[in-house]
């Protein structure tokens, strides 16, 4: 199995940068994530919304799924990791969660902005 070209993922097109996940008021609204975050643990299952590992970033991650996969992404309402595709980092088709239990549906626009969609 050869190595995905990383030619899908733009320098800076990820923010470094941690995200405010909560509201300060309780009676404010928890904000959603609004950009990607490069997660650097190696570990799926600590990931949290709107969190972003590249699979060619770990080989042994890379190695373990379909080539056709680039990322897992925490979904951005309820952390839950899942495989995207370049389509969907492009910002070429939508994303929807994996969960059974989070209705998430949202396109990811110029590789680092997440844009939520209404289900209809």
């Amino acid at each position: 199995m050869g190595k995905q070209s990383s030619k899908v993922r733009k320098a800076g097109g990820v923010s470094d940068q941690n995200i405010v996940r909560g509201a300060s008021n309780r009676a404010e609204a928890e904000q959603l994530p609004t950009i990607l975050h490069l997660a650097s643990q190696s570990s799926v299952s600590d990931m949290g919304p709107g969190d972003i590992v590249f699979l060619d970033d770990f080989a042994y991650l890379r190695e373990a799924f379909a080539p056709n996969f680039v990322a897992v992404l925490g979904c951005p309402l309820c952390g839950t990791p899942g495989m995207i595709t370049a389509a969907q980092y492009s910002g070429a088709a939508s994303v929807v969660c994996v969960s059974n239990l989070c209705s998430g549906l949202f396109r990811i626009l110029e590789e680092s902005q997440i844009v939520y969609l209404l289900p209809g």
